[in-house]
């Protein structure tokens, strides 16, 4: 026996259904990572700003950047051969 295709409504409710699905989904990813930053700005003191302080401590941020640093190699240092093991190339 054929299988019935499925039909344009039905695609339609699970499209949907997956949506609101997502959407919760979303809220509670949004409320955890609320939590996880209210914790980082409680442990560097930044309960202390007020909400209209953090705010625009927070703007000043995401307008200047601070300039990435370099990653610092691990490790013996490369040069001089000091650093104890076999310096062949």
């Amino acid at each position: 026996m054929a299988k019935k295709k499925p039909s344009a409504l039905d695609a339609l409710t699970r499209h949907d259904e997956e949506e609101r699905r997502l959407a919760s989904l979303r809220d509670a990813l949004r409320q955890a990572a609320a939590l996880e930053l209210g914790i980082i700005v409680l442990d560097a003191g930044g309960g202390s700003l007020g909400s209209e302080g953090l705010r625009q401590a927070i703007r000043h941020a995401l307008d200047n950047p601070a300039p990435q640093r370099r990653p610092v190699a691990s490790g013996a240092p490369k040069s001089g051969g000091t650093g104890g093991g076999d310096d062949r190339a």
